[in-house]
């Protein structure tokens, strides 16, 4: 699962925003996602974990990630609590903007086949 988000991420990592050492941990419901941030706007990387709830969308074949919500973020040379208003601003007005941020996209007949997706601790469970 890793190395697919990875895959992912490195094909969608734009010069202003780069996305290093992707990691997703899936629980009973939801899954956390963890990263560095490298950006040419700040002069170092941010690193952060968000939780997230995985949703199917059946008609078009894409596995959504909904619910964000940042668990920690770490910016260097930025005080604590710097550092934590920025992650409540991010929680409460940026987050919430953008909900759905396609995770994977089946483009065959199979994935368009699956009716929903359970998130288990380690695996996923498709419904089909």
């Amino acid at each position: 699962m890793n190395q697919l988000v990875q895959k992912r991420i490195a094909e969608k990592n734009r010069k202003n925003l780069q996305l290093l050492n992707p990691k997703l941990t899936l629980l009973d419901g939801y899954a956390t996602f963890c990263a560095a941030a490298r950006s040419k706007l700040i002069t170092t990387d941010v690193a952060f974990c968000a939780n997230l709830t995985p949703k199917w969308q059946a008609e078009s074949g894409a596995l959504l990630a909904t619910n964000l919500s940042l668990l920690s973020l770490e910016a260097p040379g930025y005080s604590p609590a710097e550092t934590e208003l920025f992650r409540a601003f991010l929680n409460k007005a940026v987050l919430p903007g953008i909900e759905g941020i396609e995770l994977y996209r089946a483009e065959n007949q199979i994935g368009k086949q699956i009716k929903d997706v359970k998130v288990l601790p380690g695996k996923i469970d498709l419904d089909f």
